[in-house]
């Protein structure tokens, strides 16, 4: 599956083209969605029979709206646990502080770290973000995307095993990105025109790179979901 989705992605000629433009507004938070509605819109071609090439950037407006959903997904499982997380340190550290106590402040600060990172790697591992893709474009809209929907779905009876299998096939997709990110303090450390030049091509080059990679993941995740869609333990559609 892995090796169908990059010759899929590759047999455009100008796929850097597109991958490029992506990680370049991804730099940008009001960007990002146009990286996002990129995936969003090949994931939709590709249903109707048009995997390659990668759609061209041409609708610009559209393709941020359809982007902002699939944002949207990520935002719910991602950003709102943080957002959870740093009111409960808050609270916490303010009983912590009246107490004074220093050591229950970085014992509180370590618990709270800790569940946040394994939520991460949960959400990242069972793929509820690629998940949610999928239940917005077969359903046309972002109603059950956003909801928990994702979550008991990777978690449901049987299915668990088709999307499981998607993720450690698309894991591989990831390691460029990473490596990028783990060279970003080495460049850093160069002279100061350079250092900051430098880091910039390489959080575009990262940025390009996870954009490939989410191009990827949705191509493997799209083929284990129909079949999933064929089996006996279809996930049920909207209305059904």
């Amino acid at each position: 599956m892995l090796r169908r989705a990059v010759r899929t992605i590759h047999a455009d000629k100008r796929w850097w083209h597109a991958i490029g433009l992506a990680g370049l507004f991804s730099l940008t938070l009001f960007g990002h969605p146009l990286a996002a509605g990129l995936v969003v819109e090949h994931m939709d071609n590709t249903r109707k029979g048009y995997a390659s090439p990668l759609p061209p950037f041409y609708d610009w407006t559209t393709r941020w709206l359809m982007g902002l959903f699939a944002v949207l997904v990520d935002f719910v499982y991602y950003v709102m646990p943080l957002m959870v997380m740093g009111l409960l340190f808050f609270c916490g550290g303010l009983t912590l502080l009246m107490a004074r106590s220093e050591e229950g402040q970085f014992a509180t600060l370590g618990v709270i770290g800790g569940a946040l990172i394994a939520w991460w790697l949960f959400v990242f591992l069972s793929g509820i973000s690629a998940v949610g893709r999928l239940v917005y474009v077969d359903d046309g809209g972002p109603d059950r995307a956003l909801t928990g929907f994702p979550l008991r779905e990777v978690v449901r009876p049987y299915a668990w095993r088709y999307y499981a299998k998607a993720r450690i096939q698309s894991l591989p997709l990831y390691i460029a990105p990473l490596l990028c990110l783990g060279l970003v303090p080495l460049v850093l450390r160069l002279d100061s025109l350079v250092g900051i030049a430098g880091t910039l091509v390489l959080l575009w080059v990262m940025c390009s790179a996870l954009a490939y990679a989410h191009i990827g993941t949705m191509l493997i995740y799209g083929e284990v979901n129909q079949e999933l869609q064929d089996s006996a333990h279809a996930r049920p559609l909207l209305g059904r």
